[in-house]
């Protein structure tokens, strides 16, 4: 059945209206770089803003295909330190879209980001810490949710020797869903160790292990091993990236006490074929959790190029394809396989305004018929940083 048109309440028209006077100031004239610089340019203080006016024709990501037109409106402040040895990143914004049909689903979505980089010295690292809600449509439930993610991360690099330095990656990550009590939030802790061999001096040798423990709030529980080697830098002539391939097993905990394994392969890869023509590519294959607690052997493949046509314009166009195989006896057997594509265009007038579009279409065959849908969508937007 599908929702009706409820009217917008003020207060909802109110804050759009004053989210979209703020992203409109952000694009009048201005001269400066940054909107405020102290001691120099060792700290600095920026803002920036924008408007999205978009249409998506399957906001639930389901066989019914409910659409709607939405209006988001963003506006933020970035501050950059760059005094002493730890330089630091902080951002911090607010996201808030309307829709002209499904008014239940207008969302508020603040975000903040902070980052302490250190690059010199021996050991380098950085620490990240980053808090965000976000709205989406989830192809894998098929409904749209919300949620309050809070992931933390700490990478090291030390370097042994001229031609050997090792790597670690920690993680975390929590994810609990609002306003829905047929989901299940999330957490995971990972920690991978790297060890990279200069081989050239455009190519390095890796070989690394990631243990990746995740809990779900109705007791499951599971254990990812994943053993992998690689090489990253120069691939070949004008082909760049990391390559990984590997075994990957995982421990279901809980329920049947299930395991699944796989050969798996992790890539991103990048060719400029002109000055102004870079293609890029991607491969991924991996264990997930989704947001019912299952597992899911995730693999995917994309593609995507750029073209630079001006200092002003540019070109962009995407595709990717990939597979979703639903894991455990107590899940409905479920296959999934999609095939997306899209394009778009970015035209900066000046230093601080930028006006784009894009159109994407998405096409998802499953073996569930309420699973099977395809959707398009289109967006127009206006954006500015100061």
């Amino acid at each position: 059945m599908k929702n009706p048109r409820p009217s917008a309440s003020r207060s909802d028209r109110g804050l759009l209206a004053r989210a979209c006077t703020v992203a409109l100031l952000l694009a009048l004239p201005h001269t400066a770089s940054a909107l405020l610089n102290i001691d120099g340019s060792r700290n600095q203080v920026f803002v920036f803003g924008g408007v999205t006016f978009g249409y998506n024709s399957n906001m639930f990501a389901e066989a019914d295909g409910r659409g709607d037109y939405s209006v988001s409106a963003s506006a933020g402040v970035e501050l950059k330190r760059r005094a002493g040895i730890i330089a630091v990143n902080l951002t911090a914004k607010a996201d808030y879209v309307t829709y002209g049909t499904y008014r239940d689903e207008n969302s508020l979505n603040p975000s903040l980001y902070l980052e302490f980089n250190k690059t010199t010295g021996r050991t380098t690292g950085a620490l990240t810490l980053n808090a965000y809600r976000e709205t989406r449509s989830d192809s894998a439930v098929n409904l749209r949710t919300t949620t309050w993610n809070f992931p933390l991360g700490l990478s090291l690099k030390y370097p042994v020797n001229d031609n050997l330095y090792l790597t670690s990656a920690t993680g975390f990550l929590s994810r609990s869903y609002s306003d829905n009590s047929t989901l299940v939030d999330y957490r995971d802790y990972s920690q991978a160790v790297d060890a990279y061999y200069v081989y050239t001096s455009k190519l390095d040798l890796l070989a690394g292990y990631r243990l990746r423990n995740s809990t779900t709030s109705i007791g499951g529980r599971t254990t990812d091993h994943w053993f992998n080697v690689g090489a990253t830098g120069g691939l070949f002539s004008k082909l760049s990236g990391t390559v990984r391939v590997g075994y990957q097993v995982r421990d279901v905990r809980a329920g049947l006490g299930e395991t699944f394994d796989h050969f798996n392969a992790s890539a991103s890869i990048n060719w400029p074929v002109t000055r102004k023509f870079i293609l890029g590519g991607s491969l991924n294959r991996d264990f997930n959790t989704i947001a019912t607690g299952a597992s899911v052997d995730s693999t995917s493949a994309a593609l995507r190029a750029n073209y630079t046509f001006s200092r002003k314009l540019e070109f962009s166009a995407d595709t990717a394809v990939g597979r979703n195989e639903f894991l455990g006896r107590n899940e409905l057997p479920r296959t999934d396989t999609f095939f997306t594509w899209g394009v778009g265009a970015s035209y900066r007038t000046n230093e601080h305004l930028q006006i784009g579009a894009s159109y994407t279409y998405f096409r998802n065959w499953s073996s569930l018929s309420f699973s099977d849908y395809d959707s398009h969508g289109f967006s127009l937007d206006v954006s500015s940083r100061y």
